[in-house]
């Protein structure tokens, strides 16, 4: 809903994914912290066994074959075996039903690297490296690669990571004049980026971090229509060379699917002409997520975002409202702020069943008025867990919002952070 207000009134992974390297790894917190408390014992990861006797079905026993995904406590498929070897990945078949670009598909490599000598916590929060590619009905495509690691303990964790591609996608809010604002406009967005950064927490088993994040990226849009009023970019390279300081939180019991505690980050971007970007610019934005354990079979997952940018941000960057159910970049504005919940039951050992909803709302300023708008969605899911030892689980997801309705394939949380 697009509506006029009154005096200012601040608001609180391909485009959702497919400008990830772009969208996400400029606007997207990457972190973690030592956990500050023990996940509950039927969730809790298992740290990997040391001294116990090899037997044909004991967890130290080399395995072969079909044995290698079988879970020897309950014989249920369990990649943790196959995982914690140096040789062995995750394919990640991606199947994009993402409303902004249509259906599509690829796949990844992800490699789980626990810490072994970090013992349980090693196997919550591996290293983790990973490589893939997709493409869509509409035309967009990319390829990406990127790496998360720990060093000194634990306390010190880098990312690195690249990715190139072409995503076609529709602009809404681009209009001066009250009859442009909410006019949608077709973009192809040719692009290449790289992000490094490097967190160092503050003290040994402390929650809080301070870190450092570099991206720099190219994005040349072009409009795949006639302009439909004047003013709009076409054919122009965008470059971002842009640091941003970071201060995190975190006490989650586990990065893939948490169970208790809370994640925080909040990050402010400063891209600047003197460092090789093509404009100055800045952008914060606010991450905070938190699980508690109603029982021992019901979790509830709250989420709170806020991001604002300046003025002379490139529309492609501007915050917008990302929730399942939702398309990328629908509802974008100069601020955005949105609340999410998520309920997961545990009704059997491994399966387990999620139901979410939430709600955003966008603020843009133009000299001539200020618009809102605001959406809802919700849906419902399932997990299982793939890999007891790291507490990753994985499933899918069904979400609507009016007009709108998409399937999500999970790996880890919706609300994943390494």
């Amino acid at each position: 809903m697009l509506r006029e207000s009154g005096p200012p009134n601040p608001l609180t992974a391909a485009a959702r994914g497919l400008l990830a390297i772009v969208l996400i790894v400029v606007g997207g917190p990457i972190a973690d912290a030592q956990a500050a408390a023990e996940p509950p014992a039927e969730t809790q990861a298992m740290p990997p066994p040391s001294t116990a006797a090899s037997s044909p079905t004991s967890p130290t026993a080399t395995r072969k074959g079909w044995d290698r995904f079988i879970d020897p406590q309950d014989g249920d498929l369990d990649l943790s075996y196959f995982l914690e070897n140096p040789r062995g990945f995750l394919p990640v078949p991606l199947v994009v039903t993402e409303p902004a670009v249509g259906y599509g598909g690829g796949a990844a490599g992800l490699f789980l690297r626990p810490r072994k000598e970090a013992g349980e916590e090693g196997w919550s929060r591996p290293d983790i490296s990973g490589l893939g590619g997709l493409a869509t009905q509409n035309g967009t495509w990319a390829a990406f690669a990127g790496d998360a690691s720990r060093w000194l303990d634990g306390r010190l964790r880098t990312l690195a990571g690249a990715g190139v591609g072409q995503a076609n996608l529709d602009f809404y809010g681009l209009g001066f004049e009250r009859a442009d604002f909410e006019r949608e406009v077709g973009y192809s967005l040719a692009f290449g980026a790289v992000v490094a950064q490097a967190n160092w927490q503050l003290a040994p088993a402390s929650p809080w971090a301070a870190g450092l994040r570099y991206v720099y990226a190219s994005v040349t849009p072009k409009l795949r229509d006639e302009p439909l009023f004047p003013g709009l970019a076409d054919r122009v390279t965008v470059r971002v060379s842009a640091p941003t300081a970071i201060v995190e939180f975190d006490t989650r019991d586990n990065v893939f699917t948490p169970t208790r505690g809370v994640y925080a980050e909040g990050s402010l971007l400063a891209s600047r002409e003197a460092l090789g970007a093509s404009d100055n610019f800045e952008r914060f934005q606010q991450v905070l997520m938190g699980w508690v354990p109603l029982t021992r079979s019901l979790t509830l997952g709250l989420r709170g975002d806020y991001a604002w940018s300046s003025d002379g941000t490139p529309f492609f960057l501007r915050p917008f409202v990302a929730m399942r159910g939702v398309p990328a970049l629908r509802y974008q504005g100069d601020q955005m702020g949105s609340l999410q919940a998520e309920l997961r039951w545990q009704f059997s050992d491994r399966w387990s069943a999620v139901a979410f909803g939430g709600t955003g709302k966008t603020r843009t300023e133009r000299k001539a008025f200020v618009a809102t708008q605001d959406v809802a969605s919700g849906g419902v899911g399932f997990r299982y867990e793939l890999a007891r030892k790291f507490g990753l689980h994985a499933g899918m997801d069904v979400a609507a919002s009016p007009g709108t309705a998409a399937v999500y394939f999970q790996v880890g949380s919706a609300w994943v952070r390494p």
